[in-house]
Protein backbone atom coordinates (compact mmCIF):
# COMPACT_ATOMS: atom_id res chain seq x y z
CA UNK A 1 0.00 0.00 0.00
CA UNK A 2 1.55 3.37 -0.78
CA UNK A 3 1.82 6.08 2.02
CA UNK A 4 -0.35 8.93 1.12
CA UNK A 5 1.62 11.82 2.46
CA UNK A 6 4.49 10.37 0.41
CA UNK A 7 2.63 10.41 -2.51
CA UNK A 8 0.81 13.78 -1.59
CA UNK A 9 4.58 15.11 -1.50
CA UNK A 10 5.59 13.53 -4.52
CA UNK A 11 2.36 15.52 -6.55
CA UNK A 12 3.40 18.86 -5.06
CA UNK A 13 6.84 18.67 -5.44
CA UNK A 14 7.31 17.28 -8.96
CA UNK A 15 5.28 20.64 -10.51
CA UNK A 16 6.70 22.84 -8.21
CA UNK A 17 10.29 21.94 -9.75
CA UNK A 18 9.01 22.09 -13.12
CA UNK A 19 7.96 25.28 -12.30
CA UNK A 20 11.32 26.27 -10.68
CA UNK A 21 13.15 25.21 -13.86
CA UNK A 22 10.72 27.08 -16.30
CA UNK A 23 11.46 30.51 -13.67
CA UNK A 24 15.18 30.03 -14.60
CA UNK A 25 15.22 29.14 -18.47
CA UNK A 26 13.03 32.64 -18.66
CA UNK A 27 15.59 34.44 -16.61
CA UNK A 28 18.59 32.82 -18.55
CA UNK A 29 19.81 30.42 -16.13
CA UNK A 30 20.65 26.61 -16.36
CA UNK A 31 18.60 25.01 -14.23
CA UNK A 32 20.36 21.63 -14.49
CA UNK A 33 24.07 22.72 -14.30
CA UNK A 34 25.13 19.04 -14.48
CA UNK A 35 25.73 17.17 -17.87
CA UNK A 36 23.91 14.85 -18.97
CA UNK A 37 25.67 11.83 -18.63
CA UNK A 38 25.93 12.66 -14.52
CA UNK A 39 22.39 12.83 -14.52
CA UNK A 40 21.90 9.36 -15.73
CA UNK A 41 24.29 8.05 -13.51
CA UNK A 42 22.73 9.65 -10.49
CA UNK A 43 19.22 8.42 -11.56
CA UNK A 44 20.49 4.95 -11.96
CA UNK A 45 21.92 4.94 -8.65
CA UNK A 46 19.06 5.98 -7.00
CA UNK A 47 16.69 3.68 -8.89
CA UNK A 48 19.30 0.86 -8.01
CA UNK A 49 19.53 1.96 -4.67
CA UNK A 50 15.83 2.05 -4.02
CA UNK A 51 15.19 -1.07 -5.56
CA UNK A 52 17.84 -2.66 -3.40
CA UNK A 53 15.45 -1.42 -0.30
CA UNK A 54 12.75 -2.35 -1.97
CA UNK A 55 13.71 -5.92 -2.18
CA UNK A 56 15.18 -6.16 0.90
CA UNK A 57 12.15 -4.55 2.71
CA UNK A 58 9.57 -6.94 0.88
CA UNK A 59 11.81 -10.00 1.56
CA UNK A 60 12.17 -9.22 5.20
CA UNK A 61 9.81 -10.02 8.09
CA UNK A 62 10.53 -6.77 9.76
CA UNK A 63 7.06 -5.40 11.48
CA UNK A 64 5.36 -7.74 13.94
CA UNK A 65 2.58 -8.04 12.37
CA UNK A 66 4.68 -9.65 9.30
CA UNK A 67 6.47 -11.51 11.59
CA UNK A 68 3.30 -13.15 13.45
CA UNK A 69 1.78 -14.00 9.90
CA UNK A 70 5.67 -15.76 8.72
CA UNK A 71 4.72 -17.86 11.67
CA UNK A 72 1.37 -18.39 11.19
CA UNK A 73 2.37 -19.30 7.40
CA UNK A 74 5.44 -21.72 9.15
CA UNK A 75 2.31 -23.79 10.75
CA UNK A 76 0.12 -23.73 7.94
CA UNK A 77 3.18 -25.60 5.96
CA UNK A 78 3.93 -27.66 8.83
CA UNK A 79 0.32 -28.72 9.42
CA UNK A 80 -0.30 -30.04 5.58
Amino acid sequence: MQNPIIAALLRLIVPLYGLLNLFLISKGINPLPFSEEEIATAFSGVVTFLGIVWVWWKNSNITRKAQKAQLYLDELKKNQ
